[in-house]
């Protein structure tokens, strides 16, 4: 072994990698806190591998895309548990790069000399965050489907490249093969090679300039600004300083990298065992009634755009993403002050606490907000997939302000709304026929009737159709033992006119 260690040392020179990336002295002081980084390292090889075993199981095509997922799940040994680990692995990875920026930031080591790992770190947060919106049309659930329907149409409101955005993520104008075809290609192709890529440049700098001191190492005596000349020589002999106190990367700091890392894989695991990755009905591409919510993660995004008019939607889905990406790239650029704690950078600890308690308002409106229910309580039973349509349409056109459905609506309100007839059992009044042509021109059965057509084009045939089965279907409190006693009257159809 001594040969051969001394064979490959004359040719790659063991002892020199070993003292670069080993031995090297590390500043004193450092905090559980700088465990982060590593954790994240930790986390994308545990990513890696699940990635490309449930590769080996996965059928990237609408037809067969969701029976391989069940298959895994049902059929393969601990098939379930793997894609739970790599399910909550996306979620930790998210959490340990943003919690790290958030480090970083509040440090202020962004600052002289790492203003370009910095900018390694904000593309790195980008790519993790593309790694799950790419993993979400995947399982092509109803889940999956409608959530990616919804952010390739944030994507389409871009001004100027807005729809040839939304062509190149669908690979045209619908979901369907190539888009799934994109998506899996990015998610296991692109996305992991630019991230293996950016992450080895990042530690390259990581080593090469060394983990950033405490703050208060290199402000005591600090030039004003980090782009005064004199500052420069400053940085070098007092961070010289603060490694001459400090400890060695190997075993003091690996040490409790691994500690940390251990934790939260083991944590992985057990969500991945007792909560798993779950998994709905399979992709209903004419089940446009679905509500689609994303993951956790960009639950403050969804839930902003929800409290937005919609004059402004466009506006933020592409103005808010847009210029706090932009504040992160030019921040190094534009804070050039030396001071470097938070305690004395007043305008950067309103921002980061602005934010962080935004996203948490955002978060836990979007949590407390109830999920749809398979059972519609005003009908009391499942509806179908045409009455799930109908009953979309039906709050979309906003008709419960002026209706009344089991108690709630247009009675609450003032006006002519009053007047509108109460549709909690309009099913046992009136057949879905007769529904359709009375919504398509009311004013053909009642002369001088406030309520407005909506046949073609305001709605389509098929939309009327729709709602008008989900008005077929309320039928009261009593809707199991309820019987129809139908009053359709037809107007008279109109004389064709003498020549």
């Amino acid at each position: 072994m001594d040969r051969i260690t001394k064979w490959i040392d004359e040719r790659i020179d063991l002892l020199g990698i070993r003292q670069t990336l080993l031995d090297r002295k590390m500043p004193g002081g450092l905090t559980w806190w700088h465990t982060l980084g590593s954790a994240t390292l930790a986390v994308f090889m545990v990513q890696a591998v699940t990635g490309t075993i449930l590769a080996m199981y996965y059928a990237p095509s609408p037809d067969h895309a969701y029976d391989s997922i069940r298959y895994l799940e049902h059929s393969v040994a601990s098939g379930a548990v793997l894609r739970g680990i790599h399910h909550w692995g996306a979620s930790a990875m998210v959490v340990l790069v943003v919690a790290h920026a958030i480090r970083v930031f509040t440090m202020g080591a962004y600052k002289y000399p790492r203003e370009i790992n910095w900018l390694l770190g904000v593309a790195l947060l980008g790519i993790v965050l593309g790694f799950g919106f790419t993993g979400y049309l995947l399982p092509w659930d109803q889940k999956a489907y409608w959530a990616t329907q919804v952010g390739t149409n944030i994507a389409g409101t871009t001004p100027i490249v807005g729809a040839i955005l939304v062509k190149l993520l669908r690979g045209g104008t619908q979901l369907g093969v190539a888009t799934l075809s994109r998506f899996y290609a990015l998610h296991v192709l692109l996305l992991p090679a630019l991230l293996a890529g950016i992450a080895l440049l990042h530690l390259t700098l990581v080593v090469r300039q060394g983990i950033a001191p405490r703050t208060g190492v290199l402000e005591k005596n600090a030039p004003p600004k980090t782009n005064n000349p004199e500052y420069h020589h400053y940085y070098r002999e007092h961070y010289a300083a603060s490694k001459g106190a400090g400890v060695r990367f190997w075993p003091d700091i690996v040490v409790k990298d691994a500690i940390i890392a251990m934790v939260i894989v083991i944590l992985i695991f057990l969500f991945a065992a007792f909560v798993g990755a779950g998994l709905e009905l399979p992709a209903d591409p004419s089940d446009s009634s679905y509500v689609p919510r994303p993951e956790w993660y960009f639950l403050p995004f969804f839930q902003l755009l929800k409290l937005v008019p919609g004059s402004m939607e466009s506006v933020v889905a592409v103005g808010v993403p847009g210029a706090l990406g932009l504040a992160l790239v030019l921040l190094p650029f534009y804070d050039r002050r030396s001071a470097r704690s938070l305690g004395k950078r007043p305008v950067a600890r309103f921002s980061l606490f602005f934010l962080l308690g935004s996203m948490a308002l955002l978060l836990g409106a979007a949590i407390k907000e109830p999920k749809p229910t398979a059972v519609a309580p005003e009908v009391g039973r499942v509806l179908n997939s045409s009455e799930r349509a109908g009953r979309a349409l039906f709050e979309r056109q906003q008709c419960g302000g002026c209706h009344v459905v089991a108690g709630k609506g247009g009675a609450d309100r003032k006006g002519d709304a009053k007047n509108a007839p109460e549709l909690t059992d309009v099913g046992l009044r009136h057949s879905s026929a007769w529904m359709h042509s009375f919504i398509e021109d009311p004013s053909r059965f009642h002369t001088g009737s406030k309520m407005p057509a909506f046949g073609p084009p305001v709605l389509s045939h098929q939309e009327i159709e729709e709602l008008s089965r989900y008005l077929s279907s309320l039928r009261g409190k009593n809707w199991e033992t309820a019987k129809e006693q139908f009053v359709d009257t037809f107007p008279e159809p109109a004389k064709p006119k003498e020549k």
